[in-house]
């Protein structure tokens, strides 16, 4: 068994921090992170995160979509809330580790508190937001509301899938 060289190993274990960082955040963007989220339906954002102040503001996205669309949770987790608020049906999923999603204006709701959800489990239809028919989608980190855009539709699990040890060439 060959002993490697201790410039070798660095250089390996350098690729496999750097792989494994691109991994996890693949926009390359230190502000936005990856929470392993997919998205809930297709159709064009139709308004964006725009929070203002501490109450006032968009906290979430719509997507324009036609009134009755279906739904899926945006990843796997627990149905923690299956209601009304403020006059708006609501679906809020816990993904674990504070990360929770919510999905808001439904016309019907598919699933109820406590049911365990997957990525593609469908939580309802979409119904009436702001005036057009549409889907209110809002992610949480803890009490912290993110942009739901720069979360969703990377992909989290070990880092390890994502390494390549490759041979490296010794010079000189």
């Amino acid at each position: 068994m060959e002993i490697w060289s201790d410039h070798r190993m660095l250089r390996i274990i350098a690729v496999a921090v750097m792989s494994a960082a691109l991994f996890m955040n693949p926009t390359g963007n230190a502000r936005e992170s990856c929470a392993g989220l997919t998205w809930p339906l297709d159709g064009p954002v139709a308004r964006s995160f725009a929070p203002a102040g501490r109450y006032a503001g968009h906290w979430g996205v719509d997507w324009a979509v036609s009134e009755g669309s279906e739904l899926r949770a945006a990843g796997p987790g627990t149905v923690s809330f299956a209601g009304t608020v403020v006059d708006n049906v609501t679906v809020t999923v816990d993904h674990g580790g504070g990360l929770r999603s919510s999905y808001s204006y439904l016309a019907t709701v598919a699933v109820k508190p406590g049911q365990e959800v997957t990525e593609s489990t469908t939580l309802g239809t979409s119904g009436i937001a702001h005036g057009f028919p549409a889907l209110h989608f809002s992610v949480r980190l803890g009490a912290t509301y993110l942009d739901p855009l720069s979360v969703l539709g990377c992909r989290l699990s070990s880092p390890s899938r994502a390494l390549r040890l490759v041979p490296v060439r010794e010079t000189g």
